[in-house]
């Protein structure tokens, strides 16, 4: 927030995106009031019929997630010129009426209620049929509705439309795989399209396309195919990592590197290949990054939720709580693997830890229940 000297807004910009000096031209043109929300707040009371500042508003309001603000700018927008006749904006390098910005943002609004409701959409999708703010439409309805609420039937019908539309985009693809795997139907389909946004796809962008392929290979039954394609995902992942660390040596790997990794060996448990799992998130992989608070926690929690490797993952789980001292859910793991090894009294003890840490009553009571029924198993045994 930048605010001025009695204390009103003047700007604010949410989240941060490198490179640093973007980051502060964008403050330098906040201070100096370009396009802040005071100026133009400014400016509409001057003439509330301008649709660039009308649309401009709404885009602040919007960047703050204030959905209620910035609906009530678009319709101004829709009442200012229903047929798109009054101005443009950019999207995706392509320009389009704000008429047009406006109604996909309200249709936007409706997918994000809860539960969603995707009619403004599809009535978008029909009034706009061409250019990027439509993919981007089809795209929502995916991620908000289709993807995972709808019924299944109706599911399909979408996602046949979605994918004929773009049928070379591996992104399309993967997410109608992503509802097959759902279902758990259709699966020679889906087997079809995880090959082929894997072929489609380029770089890094293939490993989450063969995690994908491997979990239709897992409904299949063929655990052999699944494992080749981990296989895959471990190369393709070490091929980034070490392109990405000559690009630049001093950073060295990304933050969260590890997560393809442990996504494999979860596909390796799965195909009962264990060893081959623990070769890639294991024991030396807990070695050597025992120094690292997020590597340490997810390891522990991997290997609690598979009930394997739980001597390792109690050791990450000790480590992870020695580390974030005040982190309830690291303190809910080790009791989870406490359980796991069926030392009751200890599993009490961390409980107890996540409910007294724990920042909200609900949580607490679950935490609670865990402790009854870890007292009930240790009472049976």
């Amino acid at each position: 927030m930048v605010l001025d000297g009695d204390g009103s807004e003047v700007d604010w910009v949410v989240g941060y995106d490198p490179p640093a000096e973007k980051f502060q031209e964008r403050i330098g043109q906040m201070t100096a009031g370009m396009d802040t929300f005071k100026s133009l707040s400014a400016a509409y009371a001057k003439n509330p019929k301008d649709e660039a500042i009308i649309f401009k508003l709404a885009q602040k309001w919007s960047d703050r997630y204030n959905d209620a603000k910035s609906q009530e700018k678009y319709k101004e927008i829709l009442a200012l010129d229903p047929e798109g006749k009054l101005g443009t904006t950019e999207f995706q390098k392509e320009k389009v009426t704000y008429t047009e910005y406006a109604e996909y943002n309200l249709a936007l609004g409706t997918l994000r209620a809860r539960p969603p409701v995707p009619a403004a959409m599809q009535a978008f999708i029909k009034k706009y049929p061409e250019g990027a703010v439509v993919k981007e439409a089809y795209r929502n309805l995916a991620s908000s509705y289709f993807g995972r609420t709808a019924p299944k039937d109706e599911a399909v019908k979408f996602f046949e439309e979605y994918t004929s539309r773009y049928p070379q985009d591996p992104m399309v693809l993967s997410t109608y795989v992503r509802r097959i795997i759902q279902d758990k139907d259709n699966l020679d389909k889906g087997l079809a399209l995880a090959q082929k946004a894997v072929d489609l796809a380029q770089g890094g962008a293939k490993i989450p396309m063969l995690q994908s392929l491997a979990q239709v290979h897992l409904l299949k039954g063929d655990k052999s195919k699944a494992a080749e394609t981990a296989e895959k995902i471990v190369t393709l992942d070490a091929e980034e990592r070490s392109a990405l660390t000559t690009a630049a040596p001093a950073e060295g790997p990304p933050r969260g590197g590890f997560v393809n990794l442990m996504n494999a060996a979860r596909i390796f448990v799965e195909a009962d290949k264990l060893d081959r799992a623990l070769a890639v998130f294991g024991p030396d992989f807990l070695k050597k990054n025992m120094g690292k608070a997020d590597e340490v926690s997810r390891y522990a929690s991997f290997w609690s939720n598979q009930g394997k490797n739980l001597e390792s993952a109690l050791q990450a789980a000790k480590k992870a709580v020695e580390s974030t001292p005040d982190a309830y859910a690291a303190w809910n793991t080790l009791s989870q693997i406490h359980l796991k090894m069926k030392s009751y009294d200890e599993a009490i003890k961390a409980a107890q830890k996540a409910v007294d840490l724990a920042p909200t009553e609900p949580l607490k009571e679950r935490f609670r229940k865990q402790i009854e029924q870890i007292k009930a198993e240790k009472e049976k045994k």
